[in-house]
């Protein structure tokens, strides 16, 4: 199990939150010895992070230690060199700009060289911020500077520029920034409150990647139910993450993708996240690379003498693709696009000028840059249930042990063909 540490200056520093075990002061982390084979996650929270100050050593101890700490010894270097973090804000929603403008206060031109005429200073919580207008200014801030606390100066010239960027500390915060910190810091990790609360120890933690918008997911809502309370029974403590909970996987001992997967994708970005880091991984990202695309799919049954339906690939740019699959598979034949999933990209021809038309609009729904299609003869799934289909999905996540599942599909979705 994963353990959450933070580290202050001083004991003080904590006073207006709840005291936990899992806060130490500076000194204390020196001694702190953890137990072997465990995970430490530090939230660095020491005043200073000023090159060779306590908050840059209690970073740089932590990497040392093999503990995964924010801000990182990388990330508070950054913060020092200013043209690492200049950020086009016109890029972003246009709220942000007319926030700026409205809360701006004007600056005497004589004390900025470069004809400065407005300033706004904000402070941000785990890439939260309190005003709504301000969020994706903040989460963009967060994801490439990790930092518990930033403050920020914006101040507009020809446009609205990022001034300075540094670290801040508990301390500084009043009483109203406090309670914004402290539901930031509960929103980033769950393993800290600031309240008491009766928790369960586990042996593990499991985090769920989930999509409650996706039309279409791997498991409904049934199935992520069963998969936390099969969790529980193992003494693994299963908890739903979304994508706005990138920054947080390292707090946990393994990841479970139940999104539908795709390469350019945060799917794909979490799954190499959680493998650098050297959590369990399901999908893991090589297993993504090759199973989202049936190109490479078809090719490895085919060599691996897997009997599959008859199959063709076959490119966009073949003049005669008709008439090989006319001649070579017959009809009705099935198109996929390569990296399609869920019965998107997917199309039935019954003959010769229904290919034609069905192709070339896969073509058009995948752009111009589309590579091979995928054409199989078509084999209707034997129905496991009255009224239900499904498919095979395989996990092996140790190399060795295959683990096969068969989801249901519920009356009402679309037929699906091999």
């Amino acid at each position: 199990m994963s353990r959450l540490l933070i580290v202050v200056d001083r004991a003080k520093d904590w006073a207006p939150y709840y005291p936990s075990e899992d806060v130490l002061t500076f000194d204390e982390y020196l001694k702190f010895i953890a137990p072997a084979n465990s995970r430490v996650r530090v939230i660095n929270l020491c005043q200073s992070a000023k090159y060779l100050s306590r908050g840059y050593y209690c970073s740089l101890l932590a990497e040392a230690r093999g503990h995964h700490v924010v801000p990182s010894v990388m990330t508070l270097n950054d913060l020092s060199r200013k043209g690492l973090f200049s950020l086009e804000l016109e890029e972003l929603d246009r709220s942000v700009i007319q926030w700026l403008e409205k809360e701006a206060e004007e600056i005497d031109p004589g004390t900025d060289d470069r004809d400065a005429t407005h300033e706004v200073r904000i402070r941000t919580y785990f890439g939260q911020a309190e005003h709504p207008d301000l969020k994706p200014v903040a989460r963009a801030l967060f994801d490439r500077f990790p930092c518990p606390l930033l403050e920020v100066v914006f101040r507009h010239r020809k446009q609205w520029q990022i001034e300075s960027m540094k670290p801040a500390a508990p301390a500084d915060l009043d009483e109203r920034e406090q309670d914004l910190f402290a539901a930031a810091l509960d929103r980033f990790s769950s393993m800290v409150w600031r309240k008491p609360r009766t928790r369960r120890r586990y042996r593990f933690d499991l985090a769920m990647l989930v999509n409650p918008e996706e039309e279409m997911p791997p498991s409904d809502e049934a199935a992520l139910k069963r998969f936390e309370r099969a969790g529980r029974k193992l003494g693994i403590n299963v908890e739903r993450i979304s994508r706005r909970d990138y920054m947080r996987l390292p707090e946990y001992d393994g990841l479970f993708i139940r999104e539908t997967t795709a390469i350019d994708h945060h799917t794909y970005r979490f799954a190499r996240k959680a493998e650098a880091e050297g959590m369990v991984v399901i999908d893991d990202p090589v297993s993504i690379l090759r199973c989202t695309n049936k190109v490479f799919l078809a090719d490895l049954l085919k060599n691996n003498k897997v009997p599959t339906p008859k199959t063709m690939i076959l490119s966009k740019d073949q003049k005669d693709a008709v008439e090989q699959v006319s001649s070579e598979l017959g009809f009705p034949v099935v198109i996929k696009i390569p990296d399609g999933a869920f019965s998107r990209g997917v199309a039935k021809a019954k003959d010769a000028k229904e290919l034609t038309g069905r192709a070339q609009g896969t073509v058009q729904a995948v752009g111009p840059g589309a590579g091979p299609g995928v054409f199989l003869h078509r084999l209707r799934l034997a129905h496991w249930r009255a009224g239900w289909s499904g498919d095979l999905c395989l996990q092996i996540p140790d190399g060795e042990r295959a683990l096969a599942d068969l989801p249901a599909w519920r009356p009402g979705h679309r037929e699906r063909w091999l």
